[in-house]
């Protein structure tokens, strides 16, 4: 059987932690915890995942790391955690000395996705942020649409010693059949030797009755560009729900890379994020 690493799922709880963007997204708005994430993948043989932070408000982002580390006290799923933090803030860094004091802490995101600027990751102080990170031996998890990716190509040059991963695929616009330039842009990132990217959320960016072939040439390309070295699976557990199950996206990923060889798909759905994440066991 297949062995997993989930490179990219969430957990979230409403209860004690604040996430803003739930606001807008009422089919998600309510607890999301580990034994639900067991649940959801049970059919499947994930053997460690990667947190990654869900947009938990800027000040709770320590916290949300805190709950993250009792949960792991007595489950064993979550092999590393990518934290977020407010990067382009001027007193960033007692932040993240206060996020590496937890060892399983090995990158941050700071999301432009929902930022109404589409040049965010042009800014000066995000980009000072994300340099300091090299200070701290932590990635960074760039996750940008395809509108923003032009931006993200500047913060990958300005920022040469961080390794980078791309979330999300760049968030090509399927659903309006978009091909270009998010191509080029994929193209351009993945020149970048520190550049990695996570074949995931995908399917909320397809059409809503998606198929396997809706999405197969956006894969393909990624395949062609970052090659099985550099591209890692990802659920976007729980937010994939709402396009797909777990079990659905999985057999769809699979399906579009059957050509390829075992070797090169146990890098994909494992190897790589083991690699990246410097996870244990």
């Amino acid at each position: 059987m297949l062995k997993i690493i989930d490179a990219h799922q969430h957990l979230w709880d409403t209860s004690n932690l604040s996430y803003p963007w739930l606001d807008d997204f009422d089919a998600l708005g309510k607890r999301y915890l580990i034994e639900d994430y067991r649940r959801a993948c049970e059919e499947i043989n994930v053997v460690r995942s990667v947190h990654v932070e869900a947009d938990v408000a800027p000040t709770h982002v320590v916290e949300e790391v805190k709950w993250l580390a009792q949960i792991m006290r007595t489950d064993s799923m979550i092999g590393a955690i990518v934290a977020s933090a407010p990067l382009e803030a001027s007193n960033v860094e007692e932040t993240l000395k206060q996020l590496v004091e937890y060892e399983r802490v090995v990158a941050i995101r700071r999301m432009a996705w929902h930022h109404p600027d589409d040049q965010f990751y042009r800014n000066p102080g995000l980009i000072k942020g994300v340099q300091l990170l090299e200070t701290f031996d932590l990635s960074f998890d760039l996750c940008a649409n395809h509108q923003q990716l032009p931006a993200a190509v500047d913060l990958v040059k300005a920022t040469p010693n961080v390794r980078h991963a791309v979330n999300h695929c760049g968030g090509p616009d399927i659903k309006g059949k978009s091909f270009q330039p998010w191509t080029d842009h994929i193209s351009e990132l993945a020149s970048f030797d520190n550049v990695h990217c996570k074949v995931s959320g995908i399917v909320t960016t397809a059409s809503e009755n998606w198929t396997k072939e809706e999405l197969k040439p956006y894969i393909d390309h990624l395949v062609g560009t970052f090659g099985y070295d550099r591209l890692m699976f990802g659920s976007d557990w729980p937010v994939c729900t709402l396009a797909a199950e777990y079990q659905q996206w999985v057999e769809a990923l699979i399906w579009a890379i059957q050509d390829a060889t075992d070797v090169d798909r146990q890098k994909l759905f494992h190897d790589n994020a083991k690699q990246f994440y410097r996870i244990k066991g």
